[in-house]
């Protein structure tokens, strides 16, 4: 692949680089999230104070509100289905000395997965590369992790980003994101604020595990603001919230099997609620979803999903 521009190279099927503007994608016709007869559909996670997930609830232990006004629950399963999922790989120069045990992570991901998932990998340092475009064979996304290429600099939100956006366009209902990242952004074209955007008018679940030397860049008694390391665990955890996921931070690298592991185990015991809305105007407003639990007793459970959705306008 030729070089083609300052921040970002995109030369797959599916994404091309303007040197005029951000990246682009190929297909035609903005992105909605996916609804059935304007259904909308809640991933969610149940865990206990140990973090083991919680099976067995029905649908009589969940509560759904949209701006604060409670919505009827029409949909609800708890059932393992496939879905549409990215592995985005941090293949700065940086990761040299990480990236088997990286590999070795995602590749426990991956065959920990529901076996008809479809699968892509995306790869970057200072450029964005589909290493691998969705497939349902993992052999052929374990093979591109083997063979990924390291070069400098780290475009971290324009790997999100374009990532993201490749997701949504997923033929599963249910689609996520792992990212691997050892580092702060340097080279993207997009900023926090546009990533956040795209982040929270996809549905997308978003994984991230970064490995931040969060220690090393503590400043002294004369320093001022955060540190990169502590900006970029910042925006890890808020994408990951955002979007109803989890951000992990891993002290050794030795843990990083074991976190890919416990993605696989969630993305396949996560609850499904539907709803269709009360309010009926699709205005392009932002709707902020919160969920809550009703148990007997004393149970006292954690419940993630994502914080609300965009009520796309109509077409004319």
């Amino acid at each position: 692949m030729k070089h083609v521009g300052p921040a970002v190279l995109i030369l797959t099927p599916l994404l091309l680089f303007s040197q005029k503007g951000p990246p682009k994608t190929v297909e035609k016709g903005d992105f909605r999230i996916r609804t059935d007869v304007n259904l909308v559909v809640l991933h969610a996670s149940v865990l206990d104070k140990d973090g083991n997930f919680v099976s067995g609830l029905d649908r009589a232990s969940f509560r759904v509100f949209e701006d604060r006004v409670e919505q009827k629950i029409a949909h609800f399963s708890q059932e393992d289905i496939p879905i549409s999922v990215g592995v985005v790989v941090d293949t700065s120069g940086s990761m040299r000395n990480k990236i088997h045990l990286v590999t070795q992570a995602a590749l426990k991901f991956i065959d920990l997965s529901h076996p008809e998932d479809e699968i892509f990998l995306v790869n970057f340092d200072k450029e964005v590369q589909v290493a691998a475009d969705f497939t349902s064979d993992a052999d052929e996304v374990k093979d591109a992790l083997e063979n990924l290429i390291f070069g400098g600099g780290t475009a971290l939100y324009d790997a999100v980003y374009l990532a993201t956006e490749m997701a949504a366009k997923g033929r599963r209902q249910k689609r996520a994101l792992l990212i691997f990242t050892d580092g702060e952004d340097k080279d993207s074209y997009y900023g926090v604020d546009q990533l956040r955007e795209k982040v929270r008018e996809a549905d997308v679940q978003i994984y991230t595990v970064g490995f931040l030397n969060l220690e090393e860049e503590e400043g002294g008694f004369f320093s001022w603001g955060k540190s990169a390391a502590e900006k970029a665990k910042e925006v890890l955890e808020k994408i990951a919230e955002e979007s109803g996921g989890k951000a992990l931070f891993p002290k050794q690298l030795d843990e990083l099997s074991g976190m890919a592991s416990e993605v696989a185990r969630e993305l396949r015991n996560q609850y499904s609620i539907g709803y269709v809305s009360s309010n009926a105007a699709r205005d392009g407003s932002w709707r902020r979803l919160d969920v809550k639990l009703e148990l007997p007793g004393d149970k006292k459970y954690r419940l993630r999903t994502r914080t609300g959705y965009y009520a796309h306008k109509s077409k004319p």
